[in-house]
């Protein structure tokens, strides 16, 4: 996958699904899920905002 620090919000969402499958929701989640480390992780951060703020375009779990 492309670096996350890299992409936009759209790209990473496209690059999510490519890695994890058509499910937006799922897919970003998985990505939060494999980059934690700790709250402060800042790639975690990243996954888990564009979860929260993107909801209504790839859902909410």
């Amino acid at each position: 996958m492309i670096d996350w620090r890299d992409l936009t919000e759209e790209a990473a969402i496209e690059a999510a699904m490519d890695e994890h499958g058509k499910d937006a929701t799922a897919s970003v989640a998985y990505c939060a899920l494999e980059a934690y480390g700790g709250r402060e992780n800042p790639e975690y951060r990243f996954w888990l905002f564009l979860k929260r703020v993107k909801r209504e375009h790839i859902g909410w779990a």
